[in-house]
C-alpha cells in the first residue's frame, strides 16, 4: 500500500545535512558501499530522540515533530511521534503496525523488505546488499571526522529520489529524504543509545481497548 509506505518514508526511517565550508574527500562507489556497510554493521541497535521536518517542493513547512526511535536488528524497528501528530509504527521483522491514536485505528500489514519502500531498513536490516540497490556515495569531512553517505535507487518504485545519512564517531547524526516532487524529510537524532538490548515487546503491537486492528494481508 502506497499511503502506508509513504507514512513509513516520513517515519523512519531519516535529517538536516547543514552546509559546510571544510573539504570532503569523495570515495569511490565500491568504497563508498564498504564505508556505508561497516557504519551500519556497527550498530546493532538504536534508541534515540528526534526532530522531524517535513517540507513541500516550495519549502513550505507541512510537518515538525519530536519523538523517539529503537531500532535492533535484525528487522526491528519502532517510530513513535509526539503531539500534535501522535503515531506508533512498529515492525517486529515480519509484520508492521501502523497506530493512529486519535483515530483509535491501527493497520497491520507485511513488511515489505525492499529499503526503498521502506527506509527504515537501511537501520535494521542486512546493510551488506545495499549496493545492488542503491548507487553509494560517500564523503569524509577531514575537519570534522563526519561521514556523508548519499544513497540513489538504481531501480524505478522507490519512493525517494536521494536518501542521505550522515554519521559521526560511530553514531547516526542525521538523515534527509527527497522525493520525486521535490517534497524533503529532515530528521535529526539525539540523546543516542548505541548496542543496549532492547526488549523485543517494544516491537510488537497490542492494541488498547476501544482500538480498531485492520490486517491487510
Amino acid at each position: 500500500m502506497q499511503w502506508v509506505n509513504k507514512l513509513i518514508f516520513f517515519g523512519m526511517i531519516f535529517i538536516l545535512i547543514a552546509s559546510s565550508n571544510v573539504n570532503a574527500g569523495q570515495l569511490s562507489e565500491r568504497a563508498s558501499a564498504e564505508q556505508l556497510i561497516k557504519q551500519l554493521k556497527a550498530m546493532q541497535s538504536i534508541h534515540s530522540s528526534f526532530r522531524q521536518w517535513v517540507q513541500d517542493s516550495k519549502q513550505a513547512s507541512l510537518q515538525d515533530v519530536t519523538g523517539t526511535m529503537w531500532v535492533q536488528k535484525p528487522g526491528q524497528f519502532r517510530w513513535d511521534t509526539n503531539n500534535p501528530y501522535p503515531q506508533s509504527i512498529m515492525a517486529n521483522g515480519e509484520f508492521i503496525w501502523i497506530y493512529d491514536e486519535d483515530l483509535e485505528q491501527a493497520t497491520q500489514q507485511k513488511l515489505d523488505k525492499h529499503v526503498g519502500n521502506t527506509p527504515a531498513l537501511l537501520l535494521s536490516g542486512d546493510p551488506s546488499r545495499l549496493a545492488e540497490s542503491f548507487a553509494i556515495s560517500a564523503y569524509l569531512y577531514d575537519e570534522t571526522g563526519e561521514w556523508r553517505f548519499d544513497l540513489k535507487p538504481k531501480g524505478e518504485g522507490a519512493l525517494f529520489e536521494l536518501l542521505r545519512v550522515n554519521f559521526k564517531d560511530g553514531k547516526l547524526i542525521d538523515m534527509y529524504l527527497e522525493d520525486a516532487l521535490g517534497q524533503t524529510t529532515k530528521i535529526e537524532f539525539t540523546e543516542q543509545k548505541i548496542n543496549l538490548a532492547i526488549n523485543s515487546d517494544v516491537f510488537t503491537f497490542t492494541p488498547p481497548e476501544g482500538v480498531d486492528l485492520i490486517k491487510d494481508f
